[in-house]
């Protein structure tokens, strides 16, 4: 853990303890001992229990950092009974409670889905799985638990692809492969004659792959920056300036691809896979 995941687990206890009948919310370190009076239930109990680096699929630029955590929520309360409906409620809260600040105050980003199962939204800011009955032991107070996840970038990408200038892909990361130009040779066999005459007709085509993420601020919006991207798939060609500032002229767009269903967090995200055809460098 680093400095702003304390400041994460600090934003999720202050969402929590604005909850109605939260009484008490404590940070406790893994397998540590919180001993929590009486008067002081319903109290919610939030540990860290790791971290993930992640990167989008197929698109290993940036470094996302998730911090995942568990919180607790704790009374005297036996399934069954009205105490326990009551917990059960406010367990509910609690994860309604930071669904509605999926960022926490501007601290959490979206970023990659998770290895681990059960957190929603899959890309999301903060990132929430479903109140399960926990084991408090013997004597213990009624436990209802449920998991969480929140991330920040913790390296950004560096500077965003161009088309013809237009600047389509700077709403999330991406990656361009450029492949090698095929050397275009005619091979003239004759009568007679051991081995054979190479003709070279020079270079030929070569292709370019970019495959990275699409972001907006609604569904709609990215639906928009789709159709722009989309509508360079004409049949003329244009000049592909890379990341690093490489110009790739006599570029063809000759298929863009939408890699799997629109991801929602604190923003509409999708993957893609363009081809390029550079005719000529």
């Amino acid at each position: 853990m680093n400095a702003i995941d304390v400041e994460l687990l600090e934003a999720v206890c202050a969402a929590l303890g604005q909850v109605p009948g939260v009484r008490a919310v404590r940070v406790k370190a893994p397998k540590q001992k919180v001993e929590i009076p009486l008067s002081r239930y319903v109290a919610v109990v939030v540990e860290p229990t790791g971290v993930e680096a992640l990167t989008w699929p197929d698109v290993p630029v940036g470094r996302y950092h998730l911090l995942h955590w568990r919180a607790t929520v704790l009374d005297r309360a036996l399934p069954g009974t009205a105490a326990f409906k009551a917990l059960t409620s406010v367990a509910e809260a609690c994860r309604n409670a930071l669904a509605s600040d999926l960022s926490l105050g501007g601290l959490a980003e979206d970023g990659p889905p998770s290895a681990r199962d059960g957190l929603a939204p899959e890309v999301g800011a903060t990132r929430i799985a479903p109140a399960e009955l926990g084991d408090s032991g013997p004597g213990g107070p009624t436990a209802l638990l449920f998991s969480g996840a929140s991330g920040y970038w913790e390296e950004e990408r560096a500077g965003a692809a161009t088309l013809d200038d237009e600047m389509l892909f700077s709403s999330g990361a991406h990656v361009i492969e450029v492949g090698s130009p095929d050397r275009r040779i005619k091979d003239q066999m004759f009568n007679g004659l051991a081995g054979g005459l190479a003709v070279d007709l020079g270079e030929g085509p070569r292709e370019i792959r970019q495959t990275g993420v699409l972001s907006a601020a609604s569904a709609a919006s990215l639906a928009q920056l789709e159709s722009a991207v989309e509508a360079f798939v004409d049949g003329r060609t244009y000049t592909l300036t890379a990341l690093d500032g490489a110009d790739y002229p006599n570029c063809r767009m000759e298929r863009f691809e939408r890699l799997g269903p629109v991801r929602v967090g604190l923003r509409w995200n999708r993957l893609y896979r363009i081809t390029y055809r550079q005719l000529v460098r």
